[in-house]
């Protein structure tokens, strides 16, 4: 029986429509939700003449709104999908002989199109929901405008939306057809109830949920909408036990990806038994599909967004705020049939602080998949090609330095034979490297081909495994899939798909291999994660737990998982950002394999130099994969330039301390920087900070390939800063900064240029009789500091004028000597006595 075509308001604007496209190739339809564009526009293009016998493509941003939409535009026809109307996603496909309207998934459309860029015997692409704004609509839309100016002029393009800037876009677009629905809204009334102190997001969901179902002023279903899958499960949880006692009356029905494809259908259906639905769902229910009975929204205001971690390299879905452009759709739900109500879980001031749109998807996610595409294409710059944003450089540099590791690229960009064998499977790029290699693969280790397929079917799509603690260990998920077991704690639906999927890849791969294929070797896992991954091979670090990645990143697991305590693992997803980044999937792998199996990544590196821990020249041959050290062994015979590299960079971390400095050399310093003090511009600055500057010119010299810090230290450093000075000046300093001074006694006393206040002589009173002025050093413009002492060499009295000293000073002293060492000559006139380095004076 045919589903009965009630009016819509889109059936009022078809006629501008069909006109807009007899003239235009590009038309815009902007029409609000729930004014039946989805399922009205794509039949209303068949018979148009410039269409002939060709076929329409609707393209939809999700499965489930796929489905929906195929199966009512059918029904509006009383036919059932596979006739008239088909339907292509990635695991199924309903297309018959006399199928006029395909209505495709995102990727199906770009396959398509790499496959086909004539898109031969199509004369119409839609794009549905364009405002979502995914990667595959944005490639898909580029790829299809280059075919219409290149190839199919004669093609015709449709954009709806509704909530996208028409005339923004029409400019982009370059076309001047916009075609508005205009449709009477009915009143949302919206309220704000955010989580209090403490309080969970599933708390809150479930404490607001049941407050509503009591308030008569929230009335149909409830559409609720959480982040994720994760959420929407522990929120059903907590629901069904909250509401116990009511559920006989009540249905609560979840609505995500993950989810077997009748039980999202039956999400969008009246329930059979009359109940009041409470509908969990992510932005899956924003637009694309209605959703009757619907009057009550709940928002929690958060949704998880694919974004490239530059940094790591590696992709990661995050939980990140909703735009007011989502919530305002969010709202719009309730709606969409009769007047509602909308409660967001958060304090109404946050509007002003959401973001407006959401940001495309291209310029956020990891693009390795585009630029694969990109090269399929024939892209060899990406801004020949007429994106909407494009993409950003680093992402697409990134994108393409991961494809030339797999050799799926040359350095042109340009596509390599194993990237078009790559491209042909139609998966994620990793996973199709790692499918072809193990055709190559499974001579040398049998089983490669039967593993590989089941680890690519593991990790294309969501976790086979559930539970918030669920193992890392790529290992389980591949025995699930190999072998049949009890429900547990495994998805059974995610399990059927990944089994579909890997019996495809099995029968494409079997096809490659030209003997026999052994069963499947879960010795093999960690291996040919590797050969998807080789970035993310990873070494245990000194606790249990941490690693490090060949990439140079660090990740973590728990420390009671099954993998935590091995040496070697390859990762293949990651959650989390920086220092919080966790492992999800992984498999061990032996050293052995590492060597074998990526030896053409493994590099031998001479590193040395100075080691602050040893506090000495280090010298080794280091095997490296990316940042890790796989290897070491003492290189014996390093560079001469090497070694006197890290002598300097010792010598300047710790000061020129590190060399053995005894009197002698202290005393040759102190007299260079005493003549420097005096004559800056004729003698070099010997302080720590001059001497570290110019170590190339004193130290080195004296350096050779043999030197250690042990020879730093005998190193006689007078000797090295005499390489300051050439052999006038040293002859100079001789005589104006002597080392010692002649004193009447006939001693030689040293001076001292070290202390403070200038150079002393530190002398016996009794030696200086008979000298009738200070002694000077520099040419006597500088008088010394001396240091008078008693015959027991104690210090009496300082003076740098002696002739004062011997008018004006003496008697005191001479009076306090005479009592204190009476034996002793204390003559009245010092300037004429002789002097005397005697003790005691001649009995």
């Amino acid at each position: 029986m045919a589903t009965a075509r009630p009016e819509l308001p889109v059936d009022a604007a078809l006629p501008r429509l069909q006109d807009a496209l007899r003239r235009q190739s590009v038309v815009i339809l902007e029409a609000p939700p729930g004014t039946g564009k989805t399922t009205r526009v794509p039949p209303a293009l068949l018979g148009q003449p410039w269409l002939g016998d060709q076929r329409v493509i609707l393209l939809e941003p999700r499965r489930v709104a796929a489905r929906a939409a195929a199966r009512r535009i059918a029904a509006e026809r009383s036919e059932t999908v596979g006739g008239t109307v088909g339907i292509r996603t990635r695991n199924h496909t309903r297309i018959g002989h006399d199928t006029r309207i395909e209505v495709v998934t995102e990727g199906v459309l770009t396959r398509m199109l790499l496959a086909d860029p004539s898109l031969a015997g199509i004369g119409a692409v839609i794009f549905d929901e364009f405002h979502e704004r995914s990667l595959h609509a944005d490639t898909a839309l580029a790829f299809t405008r280059e075919t219409l100016a290149a190839l199919r002029p004669d093609l015709r393009v449709v954009v709806m939306s509704a909530t996208l800037d028409a005339a923004s876009l029409a400019a982009r677009l370059r076309t001047d057809a916009v075609i508005r629905v205009e449709t009477d809204v009915h009143p949302v009334t919206t309220s704000y109830e955010p989580p209090r102190p403490g309080e969970s997001i599933e708390n809150a969901v479930v404490r607001v949920t049941a407050d509503a179902l009591r308030d008569p002023a929230h009335e149909g279903d409830v559409l609720v909408f959480l982040p994720g899958a994760g959420t929407i499960n522990r929120t059903e949880r907590q629901l069904r036990e909250r509401l116990a006692t009511r559920l006989e009356r009540l249905s609560i029905t979840p609505l995500h990806g993950s989810l077997p494809p009748e039980r999202q259908d039956a999400a969008l259906l009246p329930d059979p038994e009359g109940r009041r639905k409470i509908i969990l769902s992510t932005p899956i229910a924003e637009t694309s599909v209605t959703i009757d009975g619907v009057a009550t929204v709940i928002d929690a205001g958060l949704r998880r967004r694919p974004e490239i971690d530059q940094g790591r390299g590696m992709s990661r879905l995050r939980t990140v705020v909703a735009s007011r452009a989502a919530a305002d759709q969010r709202a719009g739900r309730a709606g969409r049939q009769r007047a509602g109500t909308c409660v967001r879980l958060w304090p109404s001031a946050d509007d002003a602080h959401r973001p407006t749109v959401e940001p495309p998807e291209i310029t956020t996610a990891d693009l390795t998949a585009l630029a694969l595409d990109l090269a399929a294409w024939g892209a060899a710059e990406v801004h020949d090609v007429p994106w909407l944003e494009s993409p950003p450089a680093p992402s697409i540099d990134a994108a393409r330095s991961t494809l030339r590791d797999l050799n799926a690229i040359d350095a042109e960009h340009r596509l390599t034979e194993h990237g078009r064998a790559m491209i042909a499977l139609g998966t994620d790029p990793r996973l199709a490297h790692l499918l072809i290699r193990s055709v190559e693969l499974e001579t040398d280790c049998p089983g490669a081909i039967n593993t590989a397929t089941a680890l690519a079917a593991a990790l294309a799509d969501r976790d086979l495994l559930r539970g918030r603690d669920r193992p890392t260990d790529l290992r389980r998920r591949i025995d699930f899939l190999l072998v049949d077991r009890p429900s547990g704690s495994h998805d059974r639906v995610a399990l059927e798909q990944a089994r579909a999927s890997m019996r495809q890849w099995q029968g494409e791969l079997r096809a490659r291999h030209d003997g026999p294929i052994a069963p499947a070797d879960l010795d093999l896992t960690g291996l040919l994660t590797s050969i998807a991954f080789p970035d993310r091979i990873a070494q245990r670090r000194a606790d249990d737990g941490h690693f490090l990645l060949a990439s140079g990143a660090g990740v973590s697991m728990r420390t009671d998982d099954e993998l935590a305590r091995e040496p070697w693992i390859a990762v293949a997803e990651t959650e989390g950002v920086g220092a919080d980044a966790q492992v999800r999937t992984a498999a061990p792998i032996e050293l052995g394999d590492i060597e074998t199996h990526h030896a053409d990544r493994l590099d031998e590196i001479d590193h040395g130099g100075w080691d602050r821990h040893g506090r000495d020249v280090v010298f080794e041959r280091r095997t490296r994969l990316g940042a890790i050290v796989v290897s070491r062994r003492p290189e014996p015979s390093p560079p001469k330039d090497a070694v006197i590299t890290g002598l300097l960079e010792g010598v300047r971390r710790e000061g020129v301390r590190l060399l053995g400095w005894d009197d002698a050399d202290r005393r040759f310093r102190e007299r260079l920087s005493f003549a420097h003090e005096i004559a800056p511009g004729d003698w070099p600055a010997v302080d720590d900070a001059s001497l570290l500057e110019t170590l190339d010119a004193w130290l080195v010299p004296h350096l050779s390939a043999d030197t250690r810090r042990r020879d730093l230290e005998r190193l006689p450093a007078r000797t090295a800063l005499a390489s300051l000075i050439d052999w006038r000046q040293t002859r100079d300093l001789d005589r104006l900064v002597p080392t010692h001074a002649d004193v009447p006694s006939g001693s030689r006393i040293p001076i001292d240029y070290g202390a403070e206040g200038g150079p002393v002589l530190a002398v016996r009173l009794q030696e200086l009789f008979g000298l009738s002025s200070s002694p000077s050093v520099f040419d006597g413009r500088i008088p010394l500091v001396v240091h008078l002492l008693s015959p027991a060499h104690r210090p009496v009295q300082v003076t740098s004028d002696l002739a004062s000293f011997w008018r004006e000073g003496y008697a005191e002293v001479r009076r306090e000597l005479r009592g204190r060492y009476p034996k002793h000559h204390w003559p009245e006139d010092p300037t004429t006595a002789p002097p005397t380095n005697r003790a005691k004076r001649r009995g």
